[in-house]
């Protein structure tokens, strides 16, 4: 299931991330609730924490973390 959210949700939330990068703490929460409901999903990860927990055991990064990554990545080039 982890690979289906990387393979078809994922792309949707960082679409242009380098352009549209959020300044606005409204536009940053909106994607990551989406992260956020995926990974209650789980039945075992529920009672786990969302950060601390829940993105490390089911292999996710931040959403944050990704779009800094692609920032630095773009300014390399």
């Amino acid at each position: 299931m982890v690979e289906l959210y990387k393979s078809l949700v994922r792309p949707h939330l960082e679409y242009c991330s380098p352009v549209w990068n959020p300044h606005y703490i409204k536009n940053n929460q909106l994607p990551k609730k989406v992260q956020h409901r995926f990974t209650r999903l789980f039945p075992d990860l529920r009672a786990l924490t969302y950060e601390a927990c829940r993105l490390k055991v089911s292999g996710l990064w931040f959403l944050e973390k990704r779009r800094n990554r692609a920032d630095l990545l773009e300014v390399r080039s």
